[in-house]
């Protein structure tokens, strides 16, 4: 069963309660961060930092704040999982995309594979962190805690099918059902009153075409074959190298 979450931008009073919850419940420390001009705080995802709410001022006839949730998209068909050359990054048959931080060896590459610019590397663990989906929580019958936390229904969350056939019988335009590269996302965006403008670089800025970074999902695959390859070749030889001891000590 795929599920979705939704942000939905004409709903938004930007109290951050859903990265306060975010923190909570992945028990992330707070950081430390200095005066953004735009009141973003942090200004961008962190490895501590699954998701921020973003704030922005326009001009459109008369000056406006408009807000967008930025977390992990989750992919229908994730980059990040095919560059992960450890199997560490995982999708589920939910829809999420998590880190497996067992299996995670700091590569980095789903880093430069993710069109969305979303998992972020910590250098003090070695390891890339980033936004869940609330799977653990989605497998025990809770919401995600942004959804759970937000006091005004600008996140909402239930089986995919059904939250798209709700929201455009109720007019809204919907950003991730479907999208070139990716397949559509499990994190959708929602709205009417900015109708034509989630993909405005003025507004929202949603990319039309997500890609990962130019060239850099050949080159992973390539150097992930070369990796794979000269792993097989020293199991090899460090099999042959004890079989011929142990053939030395009869």
């Amino acid at each position: 069963m795929e599920y979705a979450s939704v942000f939905i931008p004409d709903r938004c009073i930007g109290c951050r309660a859903c990265q306060t919850a975010c923190k909570i419940w992945n028990q992330r420390p707070v950081e430390k961060t200095s005066f953004s001009p735009d009141f973003t705080n942090p200004p961008s995802l962190t490895p501590d930092s699954f998701t921020i709410i973003k704030f922005k001022e326009v001009f459109d006839g008369e000056v406006k704040w408009i807000m967008l949730k930025e977390q992990c998209m989750h992919c229908n068909d994730p980059p990040c999982v095919s560059a992960c050359p450890t199997g560490a990054m995982t999708k589920t048959e939910e829809g999420a995309v998590y880190v497996r931080p067992e299996k995670c060896i700091g590569c980095q590459y789903c880093v430069e594979a993710c069109p969305f610019d979303v998992p972020k590397y910590d250098e003090g663990s070695g390891k890339v962190y980033k936004c869940t989906m609330c799977i653990d929580r989605i497998r025990d019958g809770k919401l995600p805690a942004c959804v759970e936390a937000c006091p005004t229904q600008a996140l909402v969350f239930g089986k995919k099918d059904e939250v798209i056939q709700k929201l455009k019988s109720e007019g809204f335009e919907i950003y991730g059902e479907r999208l070139p590269n990716v397949g559509g996302t499990h994190w959708l965006y929602a709205t009417k009153e900015f109708k034509g403008k989630l993909t405005d670089p003025k507004y929202f800025g949603l990319p039309e075409s997500p890609a990962a970074k130019e060239g850099a999902l050949p080159a992973i695959r390539e150097f992930g074959v070369g990796v794979a390859g000269l792993a097989i070749l020293a199991s090899l030889l460090h099999a042959a190298y004890w079989r011929a001891k142990k053939e030395e000590s009869k």
